[in-house]
């Protein structure tokens, strides 16, 4: 692994050394302010049911009223998204400093077979996609060709390995969280598996260690993540196809695999898309297959004050579709497309990972 230098590393670690302060002390001294508030009890009682978005949007206006009547809260959130906006700007001229070993070690490991590399640049991008700068990365998946390095050696070991964003906890693990999702499958004996909106070879990877023998299919709009995905998988010996396509019209045959894996995709996407996405997945599956989501939780099954955080996310880490994912209840979407013996929990406190899986009908 090419290392950043002292510099960019440290600036680095001080981001996720101020986010692990903010998501854990601040936020703390936050959720005690706000279950000391005479609306506290009458609130979480509302959000304990399933509404529709317009009564979310009412209920979630309350809510911030009282939530955000404390400094810590009010600290917590700008740290967050001071924070955010930092990664970049500290980690891309981090990653800059070390272009030419960069450059060099990709190209001594480009892949010789890119068979399974699919990329198709007639492919249009969809309107609510186009232009969003995810997660305050400037010019979004595509705007800068070291984005899979960048990750790699500076925000993903320093800043986001400590947890404490958007609904990752604090402390958590992601690499264990995304493990125990892909164990949520009920069969251990699938032989082909698909992931929409894959990014690259991160949950497949894992689907590689637990499946070993299974075929493992990802598809994504983003031809950078998917170059990555391909890179990493190349490299380390996983053997997964990728291919550049909409997850609401991928080019799988009916009926074609028996594992669908989805993991924190939901809410990048509006819900007409996600229903339109779950209908597809519905359809490739075959019968007694089974889907298995990995999302935030929905604003139902936590507290108003993480609720209220969640919504924040929608407008300022440029996650402009988190707040109608919330809204909507994905199991019983799922019910109504056909799947059956749905489920929804948590993994974890706080709600994440929220995991929803169902079967189509064998």
């Amino acid at each position: 692994m090419i290392t950043l230098k002292q510099r960019g590393r440290a600036g680095l670690q001080f981001l996720g050394s101020l986010q692990h302060y903010s998501s854990s002390t601040l936020r703390d001294q936050a959720e005690a302010d706000f279950a000391a508030q005479p609306e506290a009890e009458s609130l979480a009682k509302e959000f304990d049911s399933d509404v529709g978005p317009s009564v979310w949007r009412e209920r979630l206006g309350r809510a911030r009223d009282v939530v955000e009547r404390s400094k810590a809260y009010r600290y917590n959130r700008f740290y967050q998204r001071w924070v955010g906006e930092q990664n970049y700007i500290r980690a891309i001229p981090a990653t800059e400093q070390r272009r030419t070993e960069w450059q060099a070690f990709l190209a001594k490991n480009k892949p010789k077979d890119t068979s399974r590399l699919q990329l198709n640049p007639e492919l249009e991008m969809p309107s609510w996609y186009d232009g969003v700068e995810w997660h305050l990365e400037p010019g979004g998946w595509d705007g800068y060709d070291l984005t899979q390095p960048m990750f790699m050696a500076g925000i993903g070991p320093f800043v986001f390995a400590l947890g404490g964003y958007a609904a990752v906890d604090v402390d958590c693990n992601i690499r264990a969280q995304r493990a125990e999702v892909v164990k949520q499958f009920r069969k251990r004996d699938l032989k082909r598996i698909y992931e929409p909106g894959c990014g690259g070879a991160t949950t497949l990877g894992v689907c590689r260690q637990q499946f070993p023998d299974a075929e493992l299919i990802g598809g994504d709009l983003s031809p950078a993540l998917l170059r990555g995905g391909h890179f990493m998988s190349e490299m380390l010996g996983l053997n997964i196809t990728f291919r550049q396509e909409d997850c609401t019209k991928v080019a799988e045959r009916d009926n074609s695999v028996d594992g669908v894996i989805s993991y924190a995709l939901h809410h990048e996407m509006p819900p007409a898309v996600t229903e339109k996405t779950l209908r597809e997945m519905f359809r490739i599956l075959t019968p007694g297959g089974e889907m298995v989501i990995n999302d935030p939780p929905p604003f139902r099954a936590v507290n108003p004050l993480q609720a209220v955080a969640l919504d924040w996310d929608t407008d300022n880490r440029a996650e402009p579709y988190f707040s109608a994912a919330a809204s909507i209840n994905l199991a019983k979407m799922m019910r109504e497309i056909g799947f059956v013996d749905v489920e929804e929990y948590a993994l974890e406190k706080r709600g994440y990972p929220w995991v929803t899986r169902g079967r189509k009908p064998a």
